[in-house]
């Protein structure tokens, strides 16, 4: 009874949500900031249709991204991803862009509230055990989230975001390789 009343004030908030038949939902509080010296491909990447590789270098709460060919490096950080104990956000480095700003804990079902220059907008935490494929391979407890569009940002642990899609469903950032630095 409880997961029908639930999922009929998700759907009055405007969200479409089905339960998952057995999977047991975990509550995410820390760790989906990459993990220090890691090597990562995205194909498409986060803001060129191309492939891009970032090198992980982590500094307390801070976690940089760092293409080695861009006009930027090394002083400035092509993505940023800041993690504590109240939440995480990732952005793109030398600018105001953030792809997203989330408090902990994440439990699957819940909302939150992300905020944009312009507006204010509900985002659905769909689910936070989900294993999901990308090129890079095979990721196990994803946490998926879900905004009032309908596009979706994927975040696997000690890795970051593994993959993005717009309201279609088409894929618009991929981790296509990890490697661990040298």
């Amino acid at each position: 009874m409880k997961k029908i009343f639930f999922a009929m004030i998700i759907l009055f908030l405007g969200f479409s949500y089905a339960m998952p038949a057995s999977t047991a939902s975990a509550v995410v509080n820390s760790g989906l900031s990459p993990n220090d010296g890691l090597i990562l491909t995205y194909s498409p990447s986060f803001t060129e249709p191309s492939k891009e590789t970032f090198h992980v270098k982590k500094e307390e709460t801070f976690t940089y991204l760092y293409n080695k060919k861009s006009q930027h490096y090394p002083e400035l950080a092509n993505l940023v991803y800041i993690e504590d104990h109240f939440g995480f956000s990732a952005s793109v480095g030398h600018s105001d862009f953030v792809f997203v700003s989330m408090p902990y804990p994440l439990k699957q079902g819940s909302t939150f509230i992300q905020s944009d220059h312009f507006d204010d907008y509900k985002v659905l935490v769909e689910n936070t055990a989900k294993t999901v494929k990308v090129k890079a391979g095979t990721f196990k407890n994803t946490v998926i989230l879900k905004y009032p569009d309908g596009s979706r940002l994927y975040l696997a642990k000690g890795i970051g975001i593994i993959k993005s899609t717009n309201a279609a469903g088409n894929v618009t950032t991929e981790l296509a390789a990890v490697k661990a630095g040298k």
